[in-house]
């Protein structure tokens, strides 16, 4: 199994809803490095133009709405050096435990939106908003084709 954060953590959404659990995405963006010291989940830099990441939550009639980041377990288990780990590595298995019921707070949410309508766009409803969005006169730019849509996003701290 593969995808990227918004394909994984909606197959978790898509779960727990078949159970009758509420649950949603919650779109943002990273923008400092990992206080948990996860290399694979934070920025090495100010800059946050691949930042980008989806997570989800479940509501729990106990606890109100509960933060879950699946994809995030994932891409530990594939990515933290040096790379490919098993699901019962011990670094996994913290990175489960810490990312079920909690999220580490170097990600910045800014929507739960689907089928978007971007005002003045000529084209379909985005599935999500989670990537810049642009457009010419011969239609909406792939966001994720870097050789035509170049944008850059930078982060700062504010105290």
């Amino acid at each position: 199994m593969g995808g990227k954060c918004a394909d994984l953590n909606a197959l978790y959404v898509g779960l727990a809803r078949s159970v009758g659990l509420p649950a949603r995405h919650v779109y943002g963006l990273r923008i400092a490095k990992s206080d948990l010291g996860y290399k694979s989940l934070g920025l090495a830099t100010d800059i946050a133009t691949k930042g980008q990441h989806c997570r989800a939550e479940v509501y729990l009639r106990e606890h109100g709405w509960v933060p879950v980041d699946p994809a995030d377990v994932r891409k530990v288990a594939l990515e933290e050096p040096p790379g490919n780990h098993p699901l019962s590595d011990e670094i996994v298995s913290r990175a489960r435990d810490r990312l079920f019921g909690s999220w580490e707070m170097n990600w910045m949410a800014y929507n739960y939106a689907h089928d978007v309508d971007l005002p003045g766009s000529a084209g379909k409803p985005l599935v999500y908003f989670m990537y810049p969005q642009a457009e010419s006169s011969e239609g909406r730019i792939d966001p994720f084709d870097p050789d035509n849509f170049k944008y850059e996003i930078t982060v700062r701290e504010v105290t």
